[in-house]
């Protein structure tokens, strides 16, 4: 339960670096609208996280066509044994994940689609518009010697955004 209201507090930080909570329908943000998602992966171990369902149908896909994965590290003595963290290890993580929301939203537009704990990681999903300077700041971030958490990132062109489609059913 502590997790799950840690997940509702993180995506309030989120609103309000995005804005999301506009619902002018000039917005390019849709009004938010996050479901907890639990699966468990074929090793067994639990997914747990949270997924903005607006983006389900969102209309304007194709213009932000490129989608951010950030897989975050997680301190494996702050793990339980099924792969999720203890609290101190998620709000390491969530503070971080904020961090790089946050700088990265200043390079591009971002859509945060939501994240996903699972099997020692954090699973970001990010859409955005201008690859280039994204991938630009994360390569010097990730090598950053004083890192709060090793992190892994791609980039790749999604005009329908199949990546994130299996979240949104």
């Amino acid at each position: 339960m502590k997790l799950f209201l840690k997940y509702i507090l993180s995506m309030s930080l989120l609103s309000m670096f995005f804005n999301t909570n506009a619902q002018d329908k000039n917005s390019i943000y849709p009004k938010e609208n996050f479901s907890v998602i639990q699966a468990k992966l074929s090793n067994g171990k639990p997914v747990i996280g949270s997924i903005n369902m607006a983006y389900k149908n969102y209309n304007r896909k194709a213009q932000y066509a490129w989608c951010l994965t950030i897989n975050i590290g997680l301190d494996l003595k702050n793990v339980n044994e099924n792969g999720l963290p203890l609290q101190s290890e998620s709000d390491i993580a969530n503070k971080f994940e904020d961090e790089l929301i946050k700088n990265i939203s200043k390079y591009a537009t971002v859509h945060y689609i939501g994240h996903l704990y699972n099997d020692s990681f954090l699973d970001i999903y990010i859409y955005l518009d201008k690859p280039e300077m994204i991938d630009q700041y994360l390569k010097k971030e990730v090598n950053k010697k004083d890192v709060t958490r090793g992190f892994a990132y791609e980039i790749k062109k999604d005009v329908d955004w199949n990546i994130v489609k299996p979240y949104f059913k």
